[in-house]
């Protein structure tokens, strides 16, 4: 398997789209728990603060659109064979990007004070970090880890994905810090993982000894486990020398795809 994986990963902080992809599904697979999350805001103002009814209205219009820029994720586009009959549909998966990215946008911007608002800035953050800008990525994140409650079901995501934004920028001491913090949300097993990632990045001698040690310390944590073991996998591999010619194709294959169509031609 460790020939299948490039050489070039080994330094690269790839996973982070990963990480951005998996919070993204996490939403649209649980958009009623994220709604839900904002309206039991709502309910504890009431209760305990007596806020006005303007403002449960605002919260629940600020809930409604984030649902509506959600749903345009699953939004299928046009020629890939998912789209019912009738069913809208993006020309592109650029334009169905563009069209979240605006959509969310407006939430943060119409209702940056709600949960539902709150919860838009976590999603900006994925979409700019995996579309490659860092900068702006992190910059989302971080305003969302300080204004998000303690409890939000966004926050580690949003915690490890900040990582992988300092990281992509080649800040690697910032980087380690924001995932030595996912042990503080109660997932030492990401904490650990990305602090032996780093090191193997960094080239340090006793990397691969962490990532040995994370894989057997975190058995039932079976994402933790692939990944390690991947890594294990890629530190394995000959160093990649840039500019390094690729490996020649084995002559025989072409050989006898050269021979088929000449013999066509004589019959």
């Amino acid at each position: 398997m460790a020939e299948k994986i490039d050489r070039k990963q080994l330094k690269r902080p790839d996973e982070f789209q990963v990480v951005a992809g998996r919070a993204m599904g996490w939403m649209a697979a649980h958009q009623r728990l994220v709604l839900g999350l904002a309206s039991a805001v709502v309910a504890v103002a009431l209760t305990a603060w007596g806020v006005s009814a303007w403002r449960d209205s605002r919260e629940s219009k600020a809930s409604a659109e984030l649902a509506e820029a959600l749903e345009l994720l699953s939004r299928p586009v046009a020629g890939d064979g998912q789209a019912q009959a009738g069913e809208q549909t993006f020309p592109s998966k650029e334009e169905r990007e563009k069209a979240v990215v605006s959509a969310l946008e407006k939430v943060r911007s119409d209702h940056g004070s709600t949960a539902a608002g709150r919860t838009a800035l976590a999603e900006l953050g994925f979409h700019k970090l995996k579309s490659g800008d860092a900068a702006a990525a992190q910059k989302d994140l971080e305003e969302f880890l300080a204004r998000a409650r303690k409890d939000h079901p966004l926050r580690p995501f949003a915690q490890e994905a900040l990582g992988y934004a300092f990281e992509a920028q080649g800040k690697l001491d910032e980087a380690r810090a924001s995932f030595e913090k996912l042990r503080e949300m109660g997932v030492p097993a990401r904490a650990d993982y990305q602090a032996a990632r780093l090191a193997l990045v960094q080239g340090k001698p006793d990397a691969k000894q962490q990532l040995e040690r994370v894989a057997k310390e975190y058995p039932k944590d079976l994402a933790v486990v692939r990944e390690a073991n991947e890594r294990l996998e890629l530190a394995s591999l000959p160093p990649y020398t840039p500019g390094e010619a690729t490996p020649a194709p084995q002559p025989g294959a072409k050989a006898q795809a050269e021979k088929t169509p000449q013999r066509k031609k004589k019959r």
